[in-house]
């Protein structure tokens, strides 16, 4: 009798390994097929670009504006910049639509932490808000059609708002937020890596709200 129960429970331990294992022989030409898919982002309308290498693109972006010489400044010149804290009392006192971090991309962080997909969709929405905001500080009209984000940042662009690179670079990210969006299997460590291409842009967006625009 306790040899019997010893070897039910044998087989009970053993059943879903040997159930898994007997899967991966008879469809393994099917799982197979599917490491592409994990690997190559699909956007709507059959735009397809490689996850991994796109984020490496948007590093790339990043070096070259960093490097790119500075252009001479039309806006203002302010003594100091506003701190990050303040940045939402600041953009709610110029009119503008609060970001739902603050500024403070530690909150997408938090959010990667507990979810990869979830982190990069907050901060496609968080791009959206801020190019909102930068086409009424700029007095650039937006119409019914500029719904997207990419159409913003392309009036951004044609308005001279923002330069050639930026945009390319914002692009990209809001690409790779929207593969996401899509279901594209994300890492922690790419969404963080996606993350901190953003840190720059986020203090030149704060530099921006330091210009000293008259209040509301």
């Amino acid at each position: 009798m306790e040899i019997a129960q010893l070897i039910l429970e044998y087989i009970k331990v053993l059943i879903w390994p040997l159930f898994a294992f007997a899967c991966l022989v008879l469809f393994r030409s099917s799982i197979t097929g599917l490491f592409p898919r994990l690997k190559n982002a699909e956007l709507p309308g059959g735009v397809k670009f490689d996850f991994q290498e796109a984020i490496e693109q948007a590093q790339q972006l990043k070096k070259e504006i960093l490097a790119a010489p500075k252009q001479a400044e039309a806006h203002p010149k302010v003594s100091t910049l506003i701190k990050q804290t303040e940045a939402n009392a600041r953009m709610i006192d110029l009119g503008l639509q609060p970001s739902p971090s603050g500024l403070d991309l530690g909150y997408y962080r938090a959010l990667i932490d507990q979810d990869p997909n979830i982190g990069l969709a907050g901060l496609r929405m968080e791009l959206e808000i801020l190019g909102r905001n930068l086409a009424k500080g700029f007095n650039i009209p937006l119409s019914a059609g500029d719904s997207s984000a990419m159409s913003i940042f392309r009036k951004l662009l044609d308005s001279g708002a923002i330069t050639s690179l930026q945009f390319q670079l914002l692009k990209k990210i809001i690409e790779l937020c929207n593969a996401a969006i899509h279901g594209q299997r994300v890492t922690k460590e790419q969404a963080e890596s996606i993350l901190d291409t953003m840190k720059f842009l986020a203090d030149d967006y704060i530099a921006w709200l330091s210009w000293g625009f008259p209040r509301k």
